[in-house]
């Protein structure tokens, strides 16, 4: 699902639903699911400081959904429900907005570049510590999905 929860930006939410299936088909993901919410920069400020010490505004925030147990045997129908959930993406359409400017490209790309970004964060990768193997796989996923 993709929420657009700011106005400040003109969003096609319809595209950006119909990447993110698209990107679902392509990374195999099955029944995993996650969520895309499109917020301003106030709010993901907000979030940035509360959850990660920073107090200015980004471009993306990833939430993984994190269960410690394995086994489903004798848990709760809602522990059930969310075992397949990978979790949040949070987008600044106003930062997104910003780098595609500085970048020459559309706000629309940006967005999908973002919730691809976003995904393979919730897939485990980390770009800050994985000697490039987050991004060579990103670029690769571009050049597939044609979002370049």
């Amino acid at each position: 699902m993709v929420f657009n929860l700011q106005k400040r930006v003109r969003v096609n939410v319809s595209e950006a639903r119909r990447f993110r299936n698209r990107l679902r088909r392509t990374l195999k993901l099955g029944r995993r699911e996650f969520t895309v919410c499109l917020v301003d920069d106030r709010a993901i400020r907000r979030l940035n400081l509360e959850f990660r010490g920073r107090d200015r505004p980004t471009d993306v925030l990833s939430f993984a959904w994190q269960d410690g147990s394995r086994g489903m045997k004798g848990r709760s129908g809602s522990a059930r429900e969310l075992a397949d959930y990978l979790g949040d993406i949070v987008i600044s359409a106003q930062r997104a907005q910003e780098n595609a400017r500085t970048e020459g490209h559309s706000t629309g790309r940006e967005i999908l570049w973002l919730i691809l970004h976003g995904t393979l964060h919730l897939l485990g990768y980390d770009h800050a510590a994985d000697s490039g193997e987050m991004t060579r796989l990103e670029r690769r996923l571009r050049t597939r999905l044609s979002i370049e």
